[in-house]
């Protein structure tokens, strides 16, 4: 039996460790370090800031706390509209292409899989474009069925429609993972166990719910779950589409329709291209949608323990 050293295996972790002490611990405990602090862009260059406790946290809390939960409160409505719509979709799509009666299946599921396939701010500046009110073809089409050439959605002016906008196209993006995370998990499904269930007389409601949904369980809710986690870090989508708009509260400070928690960070550290900027507040919202995360994050592999012991 070969034996190796500890030293050995030392030396074959110990890069992996590095990697990971650099890569991902040490940011953490820069900007939990900086949040401690009163740096700024007045006093970085020579070096005059001081620790100052937890007083960074205190005015974040103070001057933006009713603004803070209210961004959260729409990020986690956000989430949830997203996540729960395109695991439906894609489980619905996913069993229509596992249906033994469907012809292509792999023309189907190219073309089906294709919008998970494009970058990110491609779709989204296609789609910004789709919802303009004078020129886009969503609201060409509603004019020609309605014949009136005034009519049409402000898909990006009003905070409803705005919202449902960016929720489409989070949708349009997403579902394709869950068909294949979907598809293969119900290929993965033994054939005799629905013919065994569909001679014993039950109905196809009662074998997708008895015996296709707790084998599709293990698959779908990491998937889920990490899923919403990304979802609930959505930047790049949002903010090219609709810029955390639109604002209607008539203070630009205030948060708009669709500022979730990650475009809201952006636009307080952005600061309205104001050139002072308090890194100590900066990483003191850092630090609590760290913890947001990191309690979501928690509570999900709770979640999920628990649904696999049931």
């Amino acid at each position: 039996m070969l034996k190796v050293g500890r030293g050995t295996i030392a030396a074959y972790i110990m890069p992996t460790f590095i990697v990971i002490l650099l890569i991902n611990l040490y940011p953490i405990f820069y900007t939990l370090n900086l949040s401690l602090t009163n740096k700024s862009t007045f006093n970085e260059l020579d070096n005059t800031y001081k620790y100052n406790g937890l007083t960074n946290y205190q005015y974040v809390i103070s001057q933006t706390g009713r603004d803070f939960l209210l961004v959260l409160a729409s990020t986690a409505l956000y989430v949830i509209a997203c996540v729960g719509i395109y695991v439906l979709l894609g489980l619905v799509t996913a069993m229509a292409l596992n249906h033994p009666k469907v012809r292509f299946k792999g023309f189907w599921g190219n073309a089906l899989i294709l919008p998970w396939t494009v970058p990110t701010f491609v779709t989204a500046l296609i789609w910004k474009f789709l919802y303009n009110y004078n020129f886009g073809p969503i609201n060409q089409i509603i004019r020609v069925f309605t014949h009136d050439p005034k009519s049409g959605v402000l898909w990006l002016d009003q905070p409803i429609p705005a919202f449902i906008a960016v929720v489409i196209v989070n949708i349009w993006m997403s579902y394709p993972f869950f068909m294949v995370v979907s598809l293969g998990a119900l290929q993965s499904i033994p054939s005799e166990l629905m013919e065994a269930a569909q001679v014993d007389g039950s109905s196809a409601l009662q074998r997708f719910r008895y015996i296709m949904l707790p084998l599709l369980r293990p698959a779908l809710l990491p998937a889920t779950i990490l899923s919403a986690i990304t979802t609930f870090q959505m930047f790049n989508t949002v903010f090219l589409i609709t810029a955390g708009g639109p604002f209607t509260s008539g203070n630009i400070n205030n948060p708009g329709a669709t500022e979730f928690l990650m475009v809201y960070m952006y636009d307080r550290v952005e600061n309205g291209g104001n050139i002072f900027i308090n890194y100590g507040h900066v990483a003191a919202i850092a630090v609590l949608v760290f913890a947001v995360l990191f309690i979501l994050t928690m509570l999900s592999l709770r979640f999920t323990n628990l649904a696999e012991e049931a």
